[in-house]
């Protein structure tokens, strides 16, 4: 502590005198050879307090002096870095991240990071180049992950190397300026490949299937989903008072959300964006569906199968034992589906969302109105889908009409 005290103090007289002249100290001597060699103050290191100095050479005394003056302005402007690894640097700031924003947050950061730990953990954070960054990013491209999750990764490598900057554990955010590569070839087609959504016969093939599975509420899930075009996470939160099955409408505030392997259990959290607290209206289908587990439910509790003190006593998707269903066991339920009534290219939970997303199209509802109804904040995601659709849509049209004529010609 006192030399931490000691070192502050002698930085502070040095910065003054320094500051105080109003013009740098300069030493300046003629060489042997005709030139001159100047010698000048720097601003005294921030860490140890430590003078220090810098020489410069010229033809003449005033080439000299302006190549030191300029040559010690640049190292006044100099960052002392601290030596921090990447791991302990990832560590820090990840502790307070998790202070400010969802736990969904932190372990999609966490995800998103995972490669790049992996790779670069113990290497000097200070000693990273722009080109390390950039060759990380190009890296992940070629593994055949989406431009989304490339740019997921930027942005969490922004959010840390930020923090290192602000901590004085690197000179610059050399994060921001690299760029996102441009998808590959192969990648792109891997994208393009997969369906945006489920054609009606797969959508009757998927229903049939998932109903006969055997699986506890594998149905009714599916069709919640399908009907309202919630989240996977939205759907699994949802308790009975959400629901009213007289004016078939349901309140979505809540997402469920699965702990680290580590803490272990679910927690209900705030949706993903303010605009996906809304209310979904829902058709007669589902409600007579609902209503049947609602009866199940109340025999459940009749007979003491779910317990009054449990948080998830009153949860409307529960697994054998009353308890939550993991999202990943629901998207390998589907997959198997898929694969066993040949739906092909698709996967997991989300095509469901994107089939509701559809279907709203195809019945001419408006674009805003969809998004208020899935609870997308951001146009862009919507108007994907919207723009195929339609583009299909367009291209049925045109065809119908050539069809037509034909029978003139």
């Amino acid at each position: 502590m006192v030399s931490f005290l000691l070192t502050t103090i002698r930085t502070y007289i040095l910065n003054y005198i320094y500051y105080s002249k109003g013009e740098m100290h300069m030493y300046c001597r003629k060489l042997n050879n005709g030139k001159w060699s100047c010698t000048t103050d720097a601003t005294p290191n921030p860490l140890t307090g430590r003078r220090r100095q810098v020489t410069r050479r010229g033809d003449t005394k005033k080439e000299a002096s302006q190549r030191a003056q300029v040559a010690a302005k640049e190292l006044s402007k100099q960052r002392q870095t601290q030596k921090r690894i990447v791991q302990e640097v990832y560590d820090d700031w990840l502790n307070i991240y998790s202070e400010t924003v969802k736990a969904s947050s932190v372990k999609a950061r966490m995800v998103a990071m995972r490669p790049f730990i992996d790779k670069h953990g113990n290497h000097l954070i200070s000693k990273l180049q722009i080109n390390d960054i950039q060759k990380f990013l190009v890296e992940r491209r070629d593994t055949d992950i989406s431009k989304h999750h490339i740019a997921s990764t930027r942005t969490a490598l922004n959010l840390m190397f930020e923090f290192a900057f602000k901590n004085d554990y690197v000179e610059k955010n050399i994060v921001k300026d690299t760029v996102i590569p441009k998808a590959n070839k192969k990648s792109q087609q891997l994208v393009n490949s997969k369906k945006k959504y489920l054609e009606k016969d797969e959508i009757q093939s998927f229903l049939s299937g998932v109903k006969s599975s055997g699986r506890r509420n594998a149905y009714p899930l599916a069709l919640t989903m399908l009907s309202t075009g919630l989240r996977v996470g939205e759907a699994l939160a949802l308790t009975w008072d959400d629901i009213d099955l007289e004016k078939h409408k349901l309140t979505v505030s809540k997402t469920m959300f699965e702990k680290s392997a580590d803490e272990g259990g679910f927690e209900h959290m705030p949706p993903k964006t303010q605009d996906s607290n809304r209310t979904v209206s829902f058709n007669q289908d589902l409600a007579e569906e609902l209503k049947k587990m609602k009866v199940q439910y109340n025999k459940e509790k009749l007979i003491g199968l779910r317990d009054p003190k449990s948080v998830w006593c009153n949860l409307v998707f529960t697994g054998r034992r009353q308890q939550p269903v993991r999202a990943v066991t629901i998207a390998a339920v589907f997959n198997k589906i898929y694969k066993a009534y040949g739906i092909k290219d698709v996967s997991g939970t989300h095509i469901l969302r994107h089939t509701h997303i559809t279907m709203l199209v195809e019945a001419g509802v408006d674009l805003p109105v969809i998004m208020e109804r899935v609870g997308h904040s951001n146009i862009n995601i919507t108007l994907d889908i919207y723009t195929h659709v339609t583009k299909k849509m367009q291209k049925q049209s045109d065809d119908k009409i050539n069809e037509y004529f034909r029978q003139f010609i």
